[in-house]
């Protein structure tokens, strides 16, 4: 019966949800769209200068002066 027991909690400890990333996704009007993300893709990537805005998700990321990088659920 213990070993039973350790068997189900060490299954319960090593299972995982899979959980794919958010973002907000657009291109310049209504940036506030959530996007659930392809499994591959690790990064919201957001690029705003003076004359445009873009949200995506990213399976890479630069952050540069118009990029901004992020890996947690809507963020940038």
């Amino acid at each position: 019966m213990k070993a039973l027991v350790c068997v189900l909690v060490l299954m319960l400890v090593c299972s995982t949800t899979v959980h794919s990333l958010q973002c907000f996704n657009c291109v310049d009007d209504n940036c506030k769209v959530i996007t659930e993300c392809p499994p591959s893709a690790k990064f919201c990537r957001t690029e705003v200068n003076a004359t445009f805005l873009s949200r995506t998700c990213e399976e890479s990321c630069t952050p540069g002066d118009d990029v901004h990088c992020c890996d947690q659920d809507l963020c940038g």
